[in-house]
């Protein structure tokens, strides 16, 4: 589900390189310039380490109506400061608190009417009324010359979000499972122990050779090629009777079936690259149970799926948009077939050759992950138009 609310969303967990993709439907990539880079030192996954520089990007920040600014900062001072310009000489707000150097700061700004708040982690630390428009917004640090804060998870709403809103943005811990797009936790199923997300794949047996006069063998060690991945998902279920508990068991296996793949998606820490899969149930389930001595008393059972995903080497790429109709385009050249899932139930086999260019249409909005399978350390050329969440993914 896309929130038409959040105006830009940088995660900064991107490839390394010049370029935070934005990940909220205007799509306002920004150019990081200067000496500012990704760092692994983050918060979630990657973050923009500035190192004397900045980052750019077209999209500003509302100040003629409401607005929520957030995300988690981290410097190596004792001192941060905030300052908000406003119209006129010497006009503004401004706040310094003190934090330890090293750890990271969830801070947000948000204005709602005539009213200016900060929050800083789960307290709020500052509340004003505006008598105009603000024009300006920056963070601060003693540093005078340069500066060395670390930015992560950096979000901008046009609109007010409530408290309970920005505790939850910072609270998020939960390691998610979603079939289809459907919350594990919405049928009542929690994942207890995971096994097969990541890791090394199986290697299949390549060529080798076994000479009667030689030591050993003598094996094809070039190109390796990897067998199919399985993952186990260690799962619970509670329901609040007999009956409740047959129905939600069945309608969550239900997710499994039909025709072609399901896919699966682990949001393991945050919402930006995710782990994704197309699966299949090829076992059996069996359920660990006990009745329950009366109807209406709570059932817990425990199961354990086994999910197959047959094409496990893969790109993995997003498509966000707030339109009807939009459109993925990947163009690439390579000699061996890659298989195209686009995140919608659909999907396009056999792409290959030079300079192919294959498009999709989506008929709703959304955000759509699209997974690309195939030898995909021989493909050529890659371009597309969506955001590249994982170059190789195995």
């Amino acid at each position: 589900m896309v929130d038409k609310n959040l105006i830009l969303y940088l995660p900064f967990d991107d490839p390394d390189g010049s370029k935070a993709y934005d990940y909220s439907a205007g799509r306002h990539d920004a150019t990081l310039s200067g000496g500012a880079m990704f760092t692994k030192q983050a918060k979630a996954g990657k973050a923009l380490d500035l190192c004397g520089g900045e980052v750019n990007t077209e999209q500003n920040i509302p100040f003629t109506g409401d607005f929520t600014v957030s995300l988690y900062v981290q410097i190596q001072q004792r001192r941060l400061g905030w300052l908000l310009n406003l119209p006129g000489i010497e006009q503004h707000k401004e706040q310094w608190v003190d934090v330890v150097p090293g750890e990271w700061y969830f801070i947000s700004f948000v204005r709602s009417g005539s009213t200016f708040k900060v929050f800083l982690n789960a307290d709020c630390t500052y509340v004003g009324n505006l008598a105009a428009n603000p024009t300006g917004l920056a963070l601060c640090t003693e540093e005078l010359l340069t500066t060395t804060a670390k930015l992560d998870e950096v979000r901008v709403f046009n609109v007010a979000k409530t408290e309970k809103e920005i505790l939850k943005m910072q609270a998020n811990n939960d390691v998610e499972y979603y079939v289809d797009g459907h919350n594990f936790k919405d049928y009542g199923v929690y994942v207890s122990a995971s096994d097969g997300l990541v890791g090394r794949l199986a290697q299949k047996e390549s060529l080798s050779v076994d000479y009667d006069n030689y030591h050993g063998v003598v094996r094809d060690r070039k190109r390796k090629r990897f067998k199919e991945r399985t993952i186990s998902l260690k799962c619970f279920i509670e329901a609040s009777s007999r009956s409740a508990f047959v129905e939600w068991l069945n309608r969550f296996l239900a997710l499994f079936d039909g025709d072609h793949t399901r896919r699966l998606t682990v949001e393991y820490d945050g919402k930006a690259k995710p782990l994704v899969y197309e699966v299949d149930l090829l076992d059996d389930v069996a359920v660990d149970k006990k009745w329950g001595s009366y109807n209406e008393e709570l059932m817990v059972g425990t199961f354990t799926l086994k999910l197959t995903e047959d094409e496990p080497v893969k790109k993995v790429l997003r498509h966000i948009s707030n339109n009807n109709n939009s459109k993925a385009t990947i163009t690439v050249s390579t000699y061996k077939y890659l298989n195209i899932y686009w995140g919608d139930g659909t999907h396009t086999f056999n792409v290959g050759g030079n300079d192919t260019t294959v498009e999709h249409t989506y008929a709703l909005p959304g955000e759509y992950d699209i997974i690309v399978t195939g030898v995909i350390e021989d493909i050529e050329k890659f371009e597309t138009n969506a955001i590249m969440v994982w170059e190789l993914l195995k």
